[in-house]
């Protein structure tokens, strides 16, 4: 069995967790905390702990990997039938991002053009990504990391020390605690995307150390969205920034360096378009991998062409315009986040809980799949 190592996991879960949350996250901070959404921000890091915790935890308790941990710790009905729920669960994690990203290409930089070129050609490069198998999503994803996290905390970093306006976060820490746990909430769901930690793990060649690597994601995650909170807030202050649709995006606009160099935002949108590809590719292997150990299938990479129709399709339909988008980010999308990404893993951490260690712990079980 092909074996990746724990950098290449972490370039993965950093590329499952933060590029969507970098663009849209500091937005729905700001609705419910406005000036003091940073704050929420930097709090992340602490449920994300727990989260990292939890899912490091229900690793060292199975022997096998998600999907097959559901029928190890769930009985064999109730994980079948999660599994076969979990590959749509999957797919919608795929749909909604190639979603979002098409309509901030159409309402920012190309209005008009047809959104089904940008969804042909999206699925068309990550339909090749998962044919070549996850040795190759891998690789690609250490380069998009060496890439695209430093050129993202640069451009957080210049616009923090472009605008600097103190002022822009007062009156400090003046908030319910209604306001902020539901802030604290929008910054940290995110952070369920570890979970396929639970699959990844079973191919990492040191499982010793795959726990100081999922906490170095959940660190670099809340210093990233932290910044880029604490700059959009400082750039259009609490409340613009609350009606912007991509208060990043304007962040990134107004940015100038100097007086030589400006438009940096032709670079953060190329250099975004390859973190929403790597986004959606892992999230499409996700369910490529989990119907394939669910069915039982010898191989998962046969099943990206059927699912190809059905992520464009339903992209498409998906909603009638941005605003409904936005809607389904705010309310909808949470909630099934925090179902299938942080409560049934909860409940089978509990479970967990009560069983103990296998004997062979700490030796991966062989996954019965070619990558």
């Amino acid at each position: 069995m092909f074996k990746i190592s724990n950098f290449q996991i972490y370039c993965m879960l950093i590329i499952l967790v933060a590029p969507l949350a970098y663009l849209d996250t500091p937005k729905r901070i700001s609705t419910c905390l406005f000036n003091n959404a940073w704050l929420a921000a930097f709090g992340a890091i602490i449920p994300g702990l727990l989260m990292a915790a939890m899912f490091l935890y229900i690793i060292n308790k199975s022997t096998s990997p998600f999907p097959l941990l559901l029928e190890e710790h769930l009985g064999l009905v109730i994980g079948k039938i999660l599994g076969f729920i979990y590959v749509f669960f999957f797919l919608l994690i795929t749909i909604y991002s190639l979603r979002l990203f098409t309509d901030f290409i159409l309402s920012n930089v190309l209005p008009g053009t047809p959104i089904s070129v940008f969804i042909g050609v999206l699925l068309l490069v990550g339909f090749y990504a998962i044919k070549t198998g996850l040795e190759n999503i891998a690789r690609v994803s250490e380069l998009f990391i060496l890439i695209g996290l430093p050129f993202s905390f640069l451009i957080t970093l210049l616009a923090l020390g472009e605008h600097h306006n103190i002022e822009s976060l007062l009156p400090f820490a003046d908030m319910s605690y209604g306001s902020f746990g539901l802030g604290l909430a929008y910054a940290s769901f995110a952070l369920g995307k570890l979970m396929p930690i639970l699959t990844l793990a079973f191919f990492s060649n040191n499982r010793k150390g795959l726990g100081l690597t999922v906490y170095q994601v959940v660190f670099t995650y809340a210093l990233l969205i932290g910044l880029t909170t604490l700059a959009t807030t400082l750039t259009l202050e609490g409340l613009p920034t609350s009606y912007s649709t991509f208060p990043t995006f304007s962040m990134v606009r107004a940015l100038r360096f100097g007086q030589w160099v400006q438009n940096i935002d032709i670079i953060f949108i190329g250099i975004w378009i390859l973190g929403v590809f790597a986004t959606v590719t892992i999230a499409w292997f996700m369910a490529c991998f989990t119907a394939q150990q669910v069915l039982k299938l010898r191989d998962y990479r046969f099943l990206a062409a059927p699912s190809t129709l059905i992520i464009g399709i339903s992209s498409l339909v998906l909603s009638r315009n941005i605003l409904e988008v936005q809607i389904m980010g705010d309310i909808i999308i949470p909630i099934i986040y925090s179902i299938f990404l942080i409560l049934i893993p909860m409940v089978i951490f509990i479970i967990t809980l009560f069983k103990p260690y296998p004997e062979d712990h700490n030796i991966s079980k062989p996954v019965s799949t070619t990558v």
